[in-house]
């Protein structure tokens, strides 16, 4: 991968004491197969001046004094104003009563949004806790100076030493009858790391040593209640790893039966920490429940994921790791949660459940001031995090009814979007139209799942194209006006071109043999770009007036029937990819159906052969540039008619079942990866 080299060597080559390349990965790591844990640490100078004690004493005396003289002041110009009104309009629970701040302040809580509208940063004092420290802090300090900061997390019920809120014997049975041996343990955990890996998943350098290892397999299950807790914590942990690791295991043939009994375990694990919530919250906890909700995605159980995520987030809430996260696992866990939520919300419709005002926690890597990770897995899971924070836009701004003109806030966003692409390291970028084998699976989700945010941000311009053209009579002069026009154009095209790129991706991905058979998400990306691939192509053949496709008609439509053909042989493993499948079957066969037929071309006979409509190819893989001069709306070509495309043959080709000893089966047994691509391109 292009990128600067880094003044220093990589960890892994310090420890050998070998000369290190110095790029991200290095050559080293590249070479032992491990680029995902090539990794630099360098110290960053720190921001805070050196004084001495005697300084800071002075300091503090001469501030004592002027909070006692503004106090003071303070509270006369209070009591001259409330003879005046009668009584203070101030809220003492979340304003400051004697003119000075309160101990808790955010400065999101002052904050201006966007739109020029004061952010509203909910700051959790309608506790009744919260409301009683208020009454202790009037009673002990009258003054108005605050007491010791109070936590608003309630703690938990202290245990009876003879409480045991876990039955013993149901957790050795788990740990005896259900965990593999040590090597297959330790072979999931690294499959659901490489597959799933930084996106939608944070294992720690050391958990496999000091978790699995030690605590869970070497240490005998604990008698004492608390022991047993954290015990019982972390199997749950390990158990949704191996759920994850069996679903992506193709080397296994029983690994999807494996993959469901680790997965039923953990949920019915999962009900007996239910009973002793209040002292089993943690981070761990959180994880795990991120983990069963991404199988339950898998398995195409949309609900169970939805409610389990919500589970995690309300844990994670409780902790408090969205206002303070003491270290750098928690500060992760909270991103994860956001991620998470940012995910089934845009893809599912479902509510947000992370408001960005109530966020006090800095960007993972951003708040540490001394030593600074770089490595691939932080590059990221930071870009991730980022590129969910895009979608919040996309759904207050696009998704959201509101009084802006939605082709600006689809172009707004889509310029958001560009930003964040040019802002990516060097080291996880890579040419959309040379695609190299041997990079990591989490480089391809990023822009994976980039080219799915373009095309979710401007498909909304694609269906209002798709409804106008529909209601035009084949008298009007023009569908758009010219500016309209000019602004769809730009949206148009880059919607299709993500389409397209994440076809491309795909379809690279699935002949490497690099994509997870069983995944919700790799199928949904599919089903997304082939929605908008087949409705682009049908716009095109509807409209008389414009050239809406710039591309070539006939490798649109062989990226349709690749990914339909994909989406078929995955439905053999995959639940949702049979789903998608039989949607986007559904939805073709109405579209080339003789009734619409015959509503949208009165004279069905002539049809034209789509090849010789377009001459015009891409010569861009690229999203379109927002820089460059728009376009005029006067059409490309002149047609005089424009015949109907006859989605039909697609289906048909592909019959109803994958045909034996096809390239598909290939790609699907485990000796696929033994076949080189060309032998598998000429067997299709």
């Amino acid at each position: 991968m292009p990128g600067k080299k880094m003044a220093k060597a990589c960890m892994k080559c310090k420890q050998r004491k070998k000369k290190c390349s110095g790029a991200l990965p290095c050559e080293y790591c590249v070479k032992i197969n491990q680029p995902q844990d090539c990794e630099y640490q360098s110290r960053v100078k720190s921001k805070k001046a050196k004084v001495t004690e005697r300084y800071i004493s002075t300091l503090k005396s001469r501030i004592r004094e002027l909070e006692t003289e503004r106090a003071k002041s303070s509270v006369d110009d209070r009591i001259s104003s409330q003879e005046k009104v009668g009584a203070s309009d101030v809220n003492p629970l979340i304003e400051p009563e004697y003119g000075f701040e309160l101990h808790y302040k955010d400065e999101a809580s002052s904050a201006k949004s966007k739109d020029g509208r004061s952010a509203i940063h909910y700051l959790g004092m309608s506790a009744c806790a919260q409301f009683l420290i208020k009454l202790k802090e009037s009673l002990s300090s009258p003054s108005g100076y605050p007491l010791a900061e109070h936590s608003s997390t309630a703690t938990a019920t202290a245990l009876t030493p003879g409480d045991i809120p876990i039955d013993r014997h149901y957790i050795k049975s788990i740990r005896k009858e259900i965990l593999p041996d040590v090597p297959d343990a330790e072979g999931l955990i690294d499959i659901a790391s490489r597959i799933i890996g930084a996106d939608y998943m944070f294992i720690e350098s050391n958990y496999v040593e000091n978790i699995v290892l030690t605590m869970i397999y070497k240490t005998p299950v604990p008698h004492d209640s608390k022991g047993l807790i954290k015990y019982t914590n972390e199997l749950l942990r390990l158990l949704s790893h191996l759920a994850l690791g069996s679903l992506f295991d193709k080397a296994n043939p029983k690994s999807k039966s494996l993959g469901l009994k680790y997965h039923e375990t953990t949920i019915s694990l999962y009900g007996h920490i239910v009973n002793i919530l209040d002292q089993a919250a943690s981070g761990s906890l959180v994880q795990s429940l991120l983990y069963m909700a991404y199988f339950a995605l898998s398995q195409d159980k949309t609900t169970f994921a939805f409610i389990t995520v919500g589970s995690a987030i309300r844990t994670m809430f409780t902790l408090g790791f969205h206002k303070n996260a003491q270290s750098r696992s928690e500060n992760r866990i909270f991103w994860l949660c956001f991620i998470y939520d940012r995910l089934l919300s845009v893809r599912f419709g479902f509510p947000l459940m992370i408001d960005e005002n109530d966020i006090n926690v800095p960007l993972f890597n951003e708040g540490d001031d001394s030593l600074t990770t770089i490595s691939l897995d932080v590059y990221h899971f930071v870009s991730q995090v980022r590129l969910a924070k895009i979608t919040t836009q996309i759904i207050t701004k696009i998704y959201t009814q509101n009084p802006f003109s939605f082709l600006h806030n689809c172009h707004a966003v889509l310029k958001e979007l560009k930003y964040w692409f040019d802002s990516l390291p060097n080291e996880l970028k890579f040419d959309y139209d040379d695609i190299e084998t041997g990079m990591i699976r989490a480089t391809f989700n990023l822009h994976i799942n980039y080219n799915y945010s373009i095309m979710i941000s401007t498909r909304p311009v694609l269906l209002f194209v798709f409804r106008t053209i529909l209601k035009a009579s084949d008298k009007e002069a023009k569908l758009f006006e010219k500016r309209q026009f000019e602004l769809i154009l730009v949206l148009l095209e880059s919607c299709i071109q993500a389409a397209e790129i994440q076809s491309r991706i795909l379809t690279k991905l699935y002949y490497d043999g690099k994509m997870a058979n069983c995944s919700f998400l790799d199928c949904h990306y599919i089903f997304s770009a082939t929605i908008i691939l087949i409705l682009a192509g049908f716009c095109q053949m509807l409209s008389k007036k414009h050239v809406l496709y710039l591309g070539d008609v006939e490798s649109l439509f062989e990226a349709i029937e690749h990914n339909l053909k994909i989406l078929q042989g995955l439905s053999e493993y995959n639940a949702a990819a049979r789903n998608f499948n039989h949607q986007l079957t559904e939805f073709i066969d109405l579209m080339s159906s003789e009734e619409v037929v015959g509503i949208l071309k009165k004279d069905k006979s002539q049809k034209q052969n789509t090849s010789l409509l377009f001459q015009r190819k891409l010569t861009s893989p690229q999203p379109a540039s927002l820089d460059k001069a728009p376009r005029s709306n006067e059409p490309i070509f002149d047609f005089e008619e424009l015949g109907f495309v006859d989605l039909s043959h697609i289906l048909n080709n592909m019959g109803d079942e994958v045909r034996s000893g096809s390239a598909l089966d290939i790609f699907l047994n485990d000796a696929f990866q033994e076949n080189s691509c060309e032998d598998l391109e000429r067997e299709i």
